[in-house]
């Protein structure tokens, strides 16, 4: 996933952007939670009896967290009772143990680490809301320009960076080459960050790489970077790429309270799918110039968390051995709460 911090003024800050992405600060709150348990609770005569009122939610500067952003721009948890601090996290990994201590009680993150903590018992999480899906050329295999790799089965046996091994980045891509005919097990995989990929392609360090948005803009325009294999059609077509996690506890302790957030990121998820309302707000969350933020290509950002979609997950994950064992992923779903 990719990060954006600061704001940027000419075209060449496409690369400025890549410099920058590893920056959080931008998206943290003001506030932290405050004041004693007493007044942390709605006890029955708060809004709707929402059982709690002042929550801190993980989030990220990324494209993928646009639902969560832009509800708490638009005021649509104050418009449920709450009052929310976007707390900044790097990720689901390192969310988890937040959640768990109750340092967070809801959190954006990739699904990927979230299985692989509930089928290891690490904690027991509910989905809450789902966030961003794929959708074409959002997620591709890129190769530097002049490149002696022409086409996807040409991919055997070099070496490929990608942002983190066995993350969704290389699950994705992995399912996509072997799809194309390409033996994903001949590759040799790298870690880099997104930012340093094109650089390293032009440099020869990598064969290709797997590079999101807006990496892969940058690449195309500052590097002539290709484009060889799109990683999100075909079986993994709108395959679910992250969402929002509580634990099962604080669902069980606080149904209405989650059943409020579900309502706000829902509403703003709805929102999302109009490009100029994610544009508006990635602007202001990510830092970044209206005419970068027109030149990125979009997910999609889903209404609802459909057991189809996060059960494809579940499945590619076991067939290249992220999971040891089965999950029944209708136990992680948060079914809607009554809030009369």
């Amino acid at each position: 996933m990719f990060r954006l911090s600061r704001r940027l003024t000419t075209r060449r800050a496409v690369a400025a952007i890549l410099g920058a992405a590893g920056i959080l600060a931008s998206v943290a709150g003001c506030g932290m939670l405050g004041g004693s348990s007493d007044d942390n609770k709605a006890g029955g005569n708060g809004a709707g009896g929402l059982e709690l009122t002042h929550l801190k939610i993980g989030a990220m500067p990324i494209l993928d967290d646009a639902p969560l952003q832009i509800a708490a721009q638009k005021g649509y948890f104050k418009d449920e009772g709450l009052d929310v601090t976007l707390e900044p996290v790097t990720g689901a990994a390192t969310a988890i143990p937040k959640l768990i201590s109750g340092d967070l009680q809801v959190t954006f993150g990739a699904y990927v680490p979230i299985l692989q903590a509930q089928a290891k018992g690490t904690g027991d999480f509910k989905f809450v809301a789902d966030s961003y899906q794929t959708a074409d050329n959002i997620f591709v295999i890129m190769v530097k320009a002049g490149s002696a790799i022409k086409s996807p089965k040409d991919l055997a046996g070099r070496t490929i960076a990608t942002n983190t091994k066995n993350s969704i980045t290389d699950l994705l891509a992995k399912s996509a080459m072997d799809t194309a005919g390409v033996d994903s097990k001949t590759v040799k995989w790298v870690e880099f960050p997104f930012p340093d990929m094109a650089a390293k392609l032009q440099a020869g360090d990598i064969d290709a790489a797997v590079i999101n948005e807006p990496f892969i803009t940058a690449a195309q325009r500052n590097n002539g970077a290709v484009s060889l294999l799109d990683i999100a059609t075909g079986p993994t077509a709108n395959f679910p790429l992250s969402g929002y996690t509580t634990t099962a506890k604080f669902a069980q302790d606080n149904p209405k309270t989650v059943e409020a957030v579900r309502r706000a990121i829902v509403r703003a998820a709805g929102e999302a799918a109009n490009r100029a309302v994610v544009e508006e707000s990635v602007i202001k969350y990510a830092k970044i110039d209206k005419d970068i933020a027109a030149l990125v290509r979009l997910g999609t950002f889903p209404t609802s968390l459909d057991r189809n979609r996060l059960q494809r997950t579940v499945d590619l994950m076991k067939k290249y051995d992220l999971l040891t064992k089965d999950i029944n992923i209708d136990s992680m779903i948060i079914a809607p709460a009554t809030t009369g």
